[in-house]
């Protein structure tokens, strides 16, 4: 099979999409020897750098081609993937499949002007993928259902395709030196994720305010990308706020672990890969019963209604009064974490490839 991967923002995608679409690069072909890869990029200056990322997996480099997007007209291939959402640029022949994998962009409520312009191309930008699409993959069946009710897509022609988490290697000593810098004291909360509405970090906030207020002091540590403006504080930063942008997965695999638990008051997810990280790495999850965040923790998880402050405060008390309950969710969170794996999302994705393949053929 000779695949290509609209990858334009690969080079820059260390996290979310970035990471799923680097492990079924390295996993597919241990399922399908013969596999080759054509990787588009945006410009010129992309093709080396991206060569150096796949040259890291095993693998991969040799089987693989990378390509300026322009290069794609004239190109013939089996399956076009598009695992960034959209549909942008296609090759002369070949089957189409996107990842789906939310619908964020063209649902946040946000009512200025150039958030409403920018939510109209978005449904336009989904309503093409959908439309060019032989077949779609998405990583949850609460996602399936709302790219049938939103946007017409046919629901037998949808893959729900689970992503997993990466097996990391947890020392838990490997945030030391993090922790030290950023003055954070056990027992602490960590949060992963950036400031946007969707995330709904200003539950978790909130939660904080009332925990240090009920006597409860600890720390939040909040890892992704720095914002200018804590949500709700102005530019004020909260005593209890360490915020420590992005880390290594080594440093993030520990954090799991040696916090008092992830808390992911999330709103909307099109999977929501840290909750499952945190339960694979042998951490403890307070979470939303938000999207598809049920699909994701099962019975491993402690939950909370998005809007519901006093529920998540609750629920954080029971981890620091019921020392009982920590090894418990530990034992179901392997238990649940085991249940994902990426053999099984690769197979899922090359199952879809060929479905869309014969699709196409068939109406040829």
């Amino acid at each position: 099979m000779h695949l290509a991967i609209e990858a334009q923002q690969l080079r820059h995608d260390h996290r979310g999409v970035g990471r799923y679409v680097r492990r079924l690069l390295s996993e597919m072909p241990r399922h399908r020897p013969s596999l080759r890869y054509t990787v588009g990029v945006a410009r010129a200056a992309d093709v080396a750098p991206v060569r150096q990322q796949l040259a890291l997996l095993s693998g991969v480099l040799e089987r693989s081609e990378v390509v300026e997007l322009s290069a794609w007209r004239g190109m013939r291939c089996d399956v076009a993937w598009y695992p960034w959402n959209f549909v942008r640029h296609r090759p002369a022949a070949g089957a189409i499949v996107p990842t789906i994998h939310d619908l964020a962009p063209m649902l946040q409520l946000d009512g200025r002007w150039w958030k409403v312009v920018k939510r109209w191309r978005a449904r336009r930008a989904y309503a093409h993928a959908v439309a060019a699409a032989d077949r779609i993959i998405t990583g949850a069946v609460i996602a399936r259902d709302e790219l049938v009710r939103v946007l017409g897509a046919p629901s037998a022609h949808i893959h729900v395709v689970p992503h997993a988490a990466d097996g990391f290697a947890v020392d838990p000593t490997a945030a030391d030196t993090l922790l030290h810098a950023l003055g954070a004291h056990d027992p602490f909360l960590l949060a992963v994720g950036s400031q946007e509405a969707r995330k709904n970090l200003r539950a978790l906030y909130a939660a904080m305010d009332s925990l240090q207020a009920r006597g409860r002091t600890m720390s939040l540590v909040l890892c992704g990308p720095r914002g200018t403006r804590v949500a709700g504080y102005g530019s004020r930063t909260p005593a209890w706020l360490h915020p420590a942008g992005f880390v290594s997965d080594a440093q993030l695999a520990a954090l799991y672990v040696r916090s008092l638990a992830l808390v992911f008051p999330s709103r909307y997810e099109g999977f929501g890969l840290p909750v499952l990280e945190a339960l694979t790495a042998g951490g403890v999850v307070v979470c939303s019963n938000a999207s598809t965040l049920p699909e994701v923790g099962g019975d491993a998880v402690l939950y909370f209604a998005p809007d519901d402050v006093k529920g998540l405060v609750h629920q954080v008390e029971r981890l620091l009064d019921e020392p009982e309950l920590r090894p418990i969710l530990q034992a179901r969170g392997a238990k649940q974490g085991a249940l994902f794996s990426w053999a099984q999302s690769a197979l899922g994705t090359l199952a879809a490839f060929d479905a869309a393949i014969a699709s196409r053929m068939s109406r040829a």
